[in-house]
């Protein structure tokens, strides 16, 4: 059963985040090519519950694998944990305060720091061990047992715990950036 439970997660995050992509080149292509002319009303109605749902669903996600399923963050998870849990909070305290203006800026500046831990981790993941070497320090010197190479999730081949987190990142910026266009 428990193992029935997390591979029928695993599979739903991963075809989850997957969607999301496709969501969030749309949202992309519109908001820089476009003006969001065609998304832009849409994701302005919506974006408070697109952020709060996205930042939430992370920490939620973050913690039933480390605290239910017992998987042991590494060091790159951790610094991608310290972008998106400050967000979860933020964003339901924005939100009451009405405050368009001040807080996508801060949550810009954790997304793209978030994203970019999240983008060497799994390239880092992706790479062959023989590749990696000795010179690249993937993981801090923290002295927990988590590897930063070991994929929790490896759905469809390509589809890992970083690359997850990188789409919820650039779907967090995308969305910040059509809340800044509409304060």
């Amino acid at each position: 059963m428990f193992l029935f439970l997390l591979s029928t997660l695993n599979w739903s995050l991963a075809a989850g985040s997957l969607l999301l992509l496709a969501v969030t080149v749309v949202l992309y292509v519109d908001f820089f090519f476009y003006r969001s002319r065609y998304t832009g009303s849409l994701v302005k109605q919506f974006a408070w519950l697109l952020i709060i749902g996205v930042t939430v669903g992370s920490v939620a996600m973050s913690l039933l694998y480390s605290e239910y399923f017992g998987f042991i963050p590494c060091s790159l998870c951790w610094l991608q944990r310290i972008a998106i849990y400050p967000q979860a909070v933020l964003s339901i305290i924005a939100f009451k305060s009405g405050d368009k203006l001040h807080f996508p800026v801060y949550g810009i500046a954790l997304s793209i720091l978030g994203l970019l831990v999240a983008v060497y981790q799994y390239i880092y993941q992706m790479l062959p061990r023989e590749a990696g070497g000795s010179s690249v320090l993937p993981c801090l010197a923290d002295g927990s047992n988590a590897d930063c190479a070991v994929k929790v999730i490896d759905a469809f081949g390509f589809v890992t715990f970083p690359l997850i987190s990188a789409i919820s990142f650039a779907f967090l910026i995308v969305v910040y950036l059509n809340l800044r266009r509409y304060k």
